[in-house]
């Protein structure tokens, strides 16, 4: 039941993610280089916050290991778009390295939890 509970936050984070990253900053028309600031802080935000309310409603919430999860998502999601800026142009797939990183990160901080 577990994994099940973790695959379904997963899909919403990479949705929350998606939409708080890329689609804001299409939406606002933001552009010239800006994209890279803005989608990876969308990513970060909604894969973090996602995460934060799961651990709240199944009670494993800790202030320590939620400020760790953040500085491990956006690590992450800086290092998507190092990916960006280091790969030639691939295409839209590109706009999920920031996402893949943050959801990466966010998983891999817990260790450096302890």
């Amino acid at each position: 039941m577990n994994t099940l509970i973790t695959l379904v936050v997963i899909l919403l984070q990479f949705v929350a993610g998606q939409l708080l990253g890329f689609t804001s900053a299409y939406a606002l028309g933001i552009g010239n280089g800006w994209e890279l600031v803005v989608i990876p802080v969308g990513n970060t935000l909604g894969v973090w916050s996602v995460g934060a309310i799961a651990a709240r409603l199944r009670g494993t919430f800790t202030p320590r290991q939620s400020i760790i999860r953040l500085i491990g998502t956006s690590i992450g999601s800086a290092i998507g778009v190092a990916a960006i800026l280091l790969t030639p142009p691939i295409g839209f797939v590109q706009v999920l390295f920031p996402l893949a990183g943050a959801i990466l990160g966010y998983y891999l901080a817990s260790v450096w939890n302890g």
